[in-house]
Formats: structure tokens, C-alpha cells, sequence
């Protein structure tokens, strides 16, 4: 959950407001300070999409990957291999403006240069967030097994370069003890984690691990919504959670 302002619930609340999309080139900082931003202006759609479960029944044990689609017009500037993508909205009426507000952290793995209709180039980007980087084996360390669970997380996160949510560190107080786990991969590793706790593993909106217990996730919708119920949407597509 990502804390709003009153200017945005209250903007959302209102009858004329729109979402406006940004997306930011290798930064954390959001489209207002960062030195890299696609605007509106070029980008003709986002898209992102959030799964809860492995399949299309709910399930525990999984790792879940984010996937981010981008649209645009073809930049000047050149996007280096592997680089990381943030998308980011904002809601206005045109006259007042709310925060920009994350909706993830993601790195690209194809891009595609095409032709619309008009004549124009368009880059096609597809990217994934930080979980598929945890294919691989699980680390080398010289502390002895075995280990606590959340320490465990908290080494798998270091290794692929994000944090923690400290929605987790609450959540996981068992205290499991998890051998070592040799021959496995990381992504199995968190897998077994989580099932521990009967749940999933996912990314948040700044890319650090989160864990999802099965029993937390609203019944009423599959799709991410504001504060006030409202869908957020990328180009027009609902995001599916």
C-alpha cells in the first residue's frame, strides 16, 4: 500500500479527473526530479500486470512476477541492455495536480523498434520486475545453517539488489529455522518460505519483496484500485493484481 494525499482522494472523489503516466529511465526519484522521463506526450500506452497466484486458483508457495509493457514514440536518447524502468501516475483535473505515485520497478528484457500507422517509429519495450532474478542458485555464505527464515529473505534480497518490505518483517514471525539450501534457486528458496506462512512472494511498488498471505488478498476484485475504489489504469488497461 502506498500512503496518498489528501489531494489525490480528494481529486479521485471529484467528477472530472483523468490519470496522467510517466515513465522514469534508471532512477528512483519520481518524474517531477529525475533526469530521464517519458511524459505523456510520447508514450501511446503502459501496461502492467500483477498476479496473486501461480495459476488461476489460488495457491500458496509462488514467486510472482510483474510485467511491464510500454508504447512510444522512439527517444533520441539510447535505453542501455537490462535497464530499469519505472512507471508512475499521478490524477489531476487539469488544474490541480496530486503526488506522482509508483507503480513498480521493473527491468528490460526485449525491445522492438516498429512503424505505426503514421509513419513513425515506436519502441515496444518489455520488461520484468526484480523477482526474476531470483532464478538463480541460491548464494554462497559463510554464516552456518541453519538460518532464520527472515534472515534467509533478507539475503535473497540483498543478493538480487532490493529491499524488504516491512510488511514482511511483521508478517514472519514463526521463526522458522530453513536449512541449507543447496541445489536450489533462490525463487525455490522463497517459494518454500512462503508457503511456510501460506502465502506468496511478489514485488512491491518499489521493487523489495513482499509477502502476501493468502487470507489478506480482498475477495471483491482482482483489479488494483485507489483508496476510494476506483480503478487505476494504464492506458486505458485495468491492472490486474
Amino acid at each position: 500500500m502506498w500512503d496518498v494525499s489528501s489531494t489525490w482522494v480528494n481529486l479521485l472523489a471529484a467528477t472530472n479527473h483523468w490519470f496522467e503516466t510517466a515513465v522514469v529511465l534508471n532512477s528512483n526519484s519520481d518524474p517531477s526530479t529525475a533526469a530521464t522521463v517519458f511524459g505523456q506526450t510520447v508514450l501511446f500506452d503502459v501496461s502492467a500486470e500483477y498476479r496473486a497466484f501461480v495459476e488461476e486458483q489460488p495457491s500458496v508457495g509462488g514467486c510472482l512476477s510483474a510485467e511491464l509493457n510500454v508504447r512510444m514514440l522512439k527517444p533520441s536518447v539510447t535505453i542501455p541492455r537490462m535497464a530499469k524502468v519505472r512507471p508512475w501516475v499521478r490524477v489531476t483535473d487539469g488544474t490541480t495536480y496530486s503526488e506522482w505515485v509508483p507503480q513498480g520497478a521493473f527491468f528490460i528484457d526485449t525491445r522492438e523498434v516498429t512503424q505505426n500507422d503514421d509513419g513513425l517509429d515506436v519502441l515496444n519495450l518489455h520488461a520484468y520486475d526484480p523477482m526474476l532474478k531470483t532464478e538463480a542458485d541460491y548464494p554462497s555464505t559463510s554464516h552456518s545453517w541453519p538460518y532464520s527464515d527472515i534472515n534467509v529473505v533478507r539475503e535473497i534480497a540483498s543478493t538480487i539488489g532490493v529491499g524488504v518490505d516491512a510488511r514482511t518483517v511483521d508478517l514472519m514471525t514463526s521463526n522458522y529455522q530453513i536449512g541449507l539450501p543447496a541445489g536450489y534457486s533462490m525463487r525455490e528458496t522463497l517459494g518454500n518460505i512462503a508457503a511456510m506462512y501460506a502465502g506468496n512472494f511478489i514485488c512491491n511498488y518499489d521493487g523489495d519483496l513482499l509477502l502476501v498471505p493468502i487470507n489478506s488478498i480482498p475477495p471483491e476484485t482482482n483489479y488494483l484500485v485507489d483508496q476510494v475504489g476506483n480503478a487505476i489504469t494504464f492506458g486505458g488497461d485495468r491492472i490486474l493484481v
